[in-house]
């Protein structure tokens, strides 16, 4: 917890009605999800402006609340209107910078060791697999949800706590700069480089852009920090070299500091060795992510849980949803949902995952645009119609704007995908797979988070037979 006057002296402010009787337990933005002791964030916004919810945070059971200073009489007019008695105001020029500044205040505090966690594809589950290994030994805190940003990292080191020994901290990015943002905050002692493409080039514009960004971190790095990264990046590799950084290589290649070999999917687990001696196995069908498993294998062997002392069945292991998860529906359609967000690289893996595993019935494709690829965004999406065309796919039905360039090298190319289809609406496309689907087909959906795909998984859920 974070003493009332000592976030006074971070932020070089008072603290208006104090209340000594209680602390920072955490730091809150969403009035729905706070819990009692956080300090409540009032963010302004257009949309929904944080000042307007202080009344329903203290009702909650808020300890205090960080607001703008030109919205703190209104704030505590408000509060006595309702009858509810101001406590530890902390009135500032920017509420989300004030949040930030107290959360490096807070971290140099800490004796924790923060690792943190970026790349383009893979970092979620890299950090969910690094989170289990290491609380095997260790008290291990880990971004929860999708906590990764400018307003969700600082929440997420609010909630490490003195007796943490590691806090595993997903650091994403859409623009140059801001990996370096995060890591001045997060003050890492290690960190997991995951596969790096091209993403959010929109806002980076080049892949070499995409590269410099999610090397901020390297600054924040020591020279002997371990630091694990894919093998087969050379590009990056030679990046690290000219940093004068130690890093340690992962992946299915021989010249890996750790290997991984023999990948199989059955029963629904994915099973793989490590150095050819030690065999794990950990729940789904997605092959791909014996990479994202090995990265974080590496890391804990180096942090002190070594290979000997890890278990060799992570059967209590949950990934996140909407990350090729299978669910077989009541009607009987088998759903890979892999649609919590797309890019060219995190696509191809899919589609070479999807291409292995085997299904009683029709193998079918249902995806929607990748967002945020700038000026070349119809090039990637013509090149991942050529992938879809080798794939040995059933059919293949796609909606937006942009996944129309891959159905259309889709049926130039392909003469084995008979049906692939471009529709205007997620409600088009659903409508004409209820008279394509049958009980035993094999469903993936593939989309970039803003297209919502997971709106044709509810639709497929209504198929009677």
């Amino acid at each position: 917890m974070l003493p009332y006057p000592d976030a006074s002296r971070a932020l070089a402010t008072p603290v208006e009605f104090p209340d000594e009787s209680c602390a920072i337990r955490s730091f809150s933005i969403d009035t729905r999800t706070l819990r009692k002791g956080e300090l409540f964030i009032a963010l302004p916004g257009e949309r929904s402006d944080g000042h307007d919810h202080v009344i329903a945070a203290f009702r909650r059971g808020a300890s205090g609340a960080l607001v703008q200073k030109k919205r703190q009489d209104g704030v505590v007019k408000a509060l006595r209107q309702e009858g509810l008695t101001p406590r530890n105001i902390l009135a500032v020029e920017d509420p989300a910078a004030a949040m930030a500044s107290l959360a490096r205040h807070y971290r140099d505090g800490l004796s924790v060791k923060t690792i943190v966690i970026t790349g383009s594809v893979g970092k979620t589950t890299t950090k969910e697999f690094l989170h289990f290994l290491l609380k095997q030994k260790y008290p291990t805190l880990a971004t929860e949800g999708n906590l990764n940003n400018h307003l969700g990292v600082p929440i997420m080191i609010s909630r490490i706590k003195p007796d943490h020994a590691f806090a595993v901290l997903e650091a994403g990015a859409s623009h140059a700069g801001e990996i370096d943002y995060l890591a001045s905050m997060i003050r890492p002692m290690s960190a997991i480089l995951t596969p790096i493409g091209p993403a959010h080039l929109q806002g980076f514009g080049t892949l070499e852009n995409v590269y410099r960004a999610k090397t901020e971190v390297l600054r924040y790095l020591s020279t002997d920090s371990p630091m694990v990264v894919p093998v087969h990046d050379e590009r990056l590799h030679q990046l690290l070299r000219d940093s004068g950084k130690r890093f340690i290589r992962a992946g299915s290649s021989a010249r890996a500091d750790y290997r991984f070999s023999d990948v199989r999917v059955r029963n629904g687990m994915v099973r793989f060795k490590v150095n050819e001696t030690s065999t794990f196995s950990f729940p789904g069908q997605a092959s791909f992510l014996a990479l994202n498993a090995t990265l974080a294998i590496a890391l804990a062997d180096q942090l002190g849980v070594s290979i000997a002392e890890m278990p060799p069945e992570w059967t209590d292991l949950e990934l996140v949803s909407g990350r090729f998860c299978e669910t077989v529906l009541p009607n009987g359609i088998r759903v890979i949902d892999d649609s919590y967000n797309a890019s060219p690289l995190a696509f191809a893996t899919a589609i070479e995952a999807f291409r292995k595993i085997t299904a009683n019935g029709k193998k079918i494709l249902v995806f929607a645009d990748m967002l945020e690829l700038g000026a070349d965004e119809v090039c990637y999406h013509r090149e991942i119609g050529e992938k879809i065309a080798l794939s040995g796919i059933d059919a293949a039905y796609a909606f937006g704007d942009r996944s129309r360039n891959s159905i259309d090298v889709i049926r130039e190319r392909s003469r084995e995908i008979l049906d692939a289809r471009h529709f205007s609406s997620a409600d088009d496309l659903v409508s004409a797979l209820g008279k394509l689907l049958r009980p035993g087909d094999l469903v993936l959906l593939k989309g970039s988070r803003g297209m919502r795909v997971e709106k044709v998984l509810a639709g497929i859920e209504r198929i009677g037979f």
